[in-house]
């Protein structure tokens, strides 16, 4: 279905949607950038993305591990740069990396932990977006998906929440509807997907989720990465060309 294409996936190596996501595209046959470095570097995040890199090489794809913060500039510059020159082309970008999730009134943040956890929502998806859109104009053709969540807008004033977090979110599906449309007629679609409380999986849990027959889903309640990464994968086939500036709700209550 993605035969032929490149995905970079940001914050794609630990144990949330972005790792999901990334095996369910090279399942689909996309070669795979993964990314870490926004929130974890160290032995532990090297050994984590290893392990995704193997997996995806296991499927017969191509990968290729990058460490960069999305928050910097000049790191998603290098990134994309390393990635175009492995692969020749992005054409998948989606935006997963995020800040930290610190719940206290929003009085009591420190201006500088303020901007870091808006930064890492709001700056990484414009500075990808920056440096990879570009090409798919050229080629006339794209995918760029972005990690929301559910109720981000209403959520921020809310007691027991994040809200610099739930600010990143809301800025994304706003971003997604200004650009959404702006980029459709260059042949790029542009969709934010926001999931309700998703659970952590196991490494294992994650692969196989990403490689099973689906024909057997009898799951109700959707609450694991692998609900948003069929998403995703949906929206960067050609069945979903037609579908931007979207905000999709993934196990939203009604």
């Amino acid at each position: 279905m993605l035969q032929g294409r490149a995905a970079l996936v940001t914050g794609s190596t630990a144990g949330g949607m972005g790792r999901s996501i990334a095996l369910t595209l090279a399942r689909d046959g996309a070669d795979i950038v993964l990314n870490f470095g926004t929130n974890r570097r160290g032995p532990e995040a090297e050994e984590a993305s290893a392990r995704v890199a193997k997996a995806i090489r296991d499927m017969g794809r191509r990968t290729l591990v990058v460490e960069a913060d999305t928050k910097k500039d000049e790191d998603v510059a290098a990134m994309v740069k390393t990635a175009a020159d492995e692969f020749g082309k992005i054409d998948i970008l989606v935006n997963n990396a995020s800040g930290p999730w610190v719940v206290r009134d929003y009085t009591e943040i420190p201006l500088e932990e303020w901007k870091e956890a808006t930064s890492a929502q709001i700056d990484g998806a414009f500075l990808t977006m920056k440096y990879v859109v570009p090409g798919m104009r050229e080629r006339r053709w794209g995918r760029v998906m972005h990690l929301g969540m559910s109720g981000a807008l209403h959520m921020g004033g809310v007691a027991g929440v994040a809200p610099d977090y739930c600010l990143g979110k809301a800025a994304r599906a706003w971003m997604t509807a200004a650009l959404g449309s702006q980029e459709f007629g260059e042949g790029i679609t542009v969709n934010c997907i926001e999931p309700s409380l998703i659970e952590q999986v196991s490494f294992d849990e994650a692969l196989q989720a990403a490689t099973a027959d689906k024909s057997g889903w009898r799951e109700r309640k959707c609450s694991k990465p692998q609900d948003v990464a069929e998403i995703v994968s949906f929206l960067c086939s050609e069945a979903g060309r037609f579908v931007s500036g979207s905000t999709i709700g993934v196990g939203r209550l009604p």
